[in-house]
């Protein structure tokens, strides 16, 4: 696992992650211009979370580095997406806003099958940002953002059947099916 990402702290984007080989470990630095209180953070994917940590206060700064085994990086599978407080996001039964006292970012993670940023144009929603959009869980499972137009709801839904005309409103966010309606 080598990459970086971005480390979202209070629901904005504040630093990055990066995880690099360090001989027979994967050595991963987090670092974030931020002063508010400390946090623990996570890395999210498709696999889950993976808990990395307390960032420390370095001046303007918080940062966090570890040493992580391939065995102990096993179970995460190594599909990171972002990072974020621990227990605030990556879908999975976790509890929305948990130490944040508010909504949890989950991104999506493409379009549905099929859907292109022309397609989604063309059915008159904004086509989604590079990299994803960012979407925001409550505790009842629902998830909502929005595009710059609209306030966007979706619902959990496994295996749903919709007309041909509404395959559209289908997407697969963070790994599971949603359905999406503008509100």
């Amino acid at each position: 696992m080598v990459g970086t990402w971005p480390l979202l702290l209070d629901g904005a984007e504040r630093g990055t992650v990066t995880a690099s080989k360090d001989g027979a470990y994967t050595l991963i630095r987090a670092r974030a211009r931020y002063s508010g209180a400390l946090k623990r953070v996570s890395l999210y994917g498709e696999a889950g979370e993976l808990p990395l940590g307390v960032l420390s206060p370095e001046g303007e700064y918080v940062s966090l580095t570890r040493r992580f085994t391939r065995r102990e990086l096993g179970a995460f599978g190594g599909g990171a997406e972002y990072a974020a407080e621990s227990g605030s996001g990556g879908g999975g039964g976790k509890a929305a806003g948990a130490g944040t006292g508010g909504p949890a970012p989950e991104e999506e993670a493409a379009p549905a099958a099929g859907e292109g940023a022309g397609e989604a144009e063309a059915r008159g929603g904004a086509p989604a940002p590079p990299g994803g959009a960012l979407w925001y869980s409550a505790p009842d499972g629902t998830l909502s953002r929005h595009d710059g137009e609209r306030l966007l709801v979706a619902f959990p839904a496994e295996n749903v059947r919709v007309p041909g005309w509404a395959g559209g409103v289908v997407r697969r966010i963070n790994g599971r099916e949603y359905v999406v309606f503008p509100r």
